[in-house]
């Protein structure tokens, strides 16, 4: 079931305490020379809809929230950020409309490592107000983290934005946006052991906040040199088979 191609008389008959409602949210900012700033929407995108496939009468697909909350990249232009406050208010707001149908189960399934913090209080302040309803979320590279740990060719550093990983998918779902002659590596890891930056590996206990500028001169933090189309349709098989998965959990 997919909410844009609802009606809304339709939408009033979903049996909601059968039926996950699914939220991808995405974010529209700089990833680098050589991919698009839609590149966070339209993977999470590809890949819910893919999950909404596999399910398609347990599942009510939302539309993806394009924007994200993204201050570390705005030094490189290109970017849009909500502000922590506005971001929260925004998902809630979204969250309350669909428990307003008579949601009972939500899964925010997120695209951007930056919505992880605002998404965290917006689990809290909607369980703290309707505590008959669940609602989770995900970061797909994170859910999958062993299935794309065993297609990776780079090593550690070699996954964090615009990297091996996110370009492969963008050259399998939209090859025609991936700008191939202005793929290059970059990154530099922070001063000092506790702070290494991977998508996937490590992850010392300690947290702090980088802006983007202080990891990249281009805005890549990776390996892009190792995409490509067909890794991309791995990756995609392989994420998309464990969000299903989950999702299936999430229903019982």
């Amino acid at each position: 079931m997919i909410l844009h191609q609802m009606t809304w008389p339709e939408v009033g008959t979903i049996d909601f305490n059968n039926t996950l409602v699914l939220i991808p949210v995405g974010a529209t900012e700089q990833h680098g020379p050589h991919l698009p700033t839609d590149t966070d929407t339209l993977l999470v995108s590809k890949l819910a809809e893919e999950t909404e496939r596999r399910l398609p009468s347990r599942i009510l697909l939302t539309p993806t929230t394009w924007l994200g909350h993204s201050p570390h990249h705005l030094s490189f232009g290109g970017t849009l950020s909500a502000e922590h406050s506005v971001y929260i208010s925004m998902i809630k707001s979204v969250c309350l409309s669909y428990i307003g149908m008579g949601a009972k189960r939500l899964w925010i399934v997120n695209g951007h490592g930056g919505n992880r913090a605002p998404l965290s209080i917006v689990l809290q302040e909607l369980k703290t107000a309707h505590k008959d309803v669940m609602v989770f979320t995900s970061e797909y590279w994170s859910l999958a983290k062993e299935e794309i740990s065993a297609l990776r060719e780079s090593g550690f550093g070699g996954m964090g934005h615009a990297c091996e990983l996110e370009t492969s998918l963008y050259l399998y779902l939209k090859e025609e946006g991936v700008r191939r002659s202005l793929i290059q590596d970059d990154g530099q890891q922070p001063d000092g052991e506790l702070f290494k930056q991977d998508m996937l590996l490590g992850g010392s206990g300690v947290s702090t906040v980088f802006d983007f500028h202080e990891l990249t001169e281009s805005g890549v933090f990776g390996e892009p040199s190792l995409a490509s189309k067909e890794k991309g349709q791995r990756f995609f098989a392989a994420i998309s088979g464990k969000l299903a998965h989950t999702a299936e959990l999430l229903l019982e």
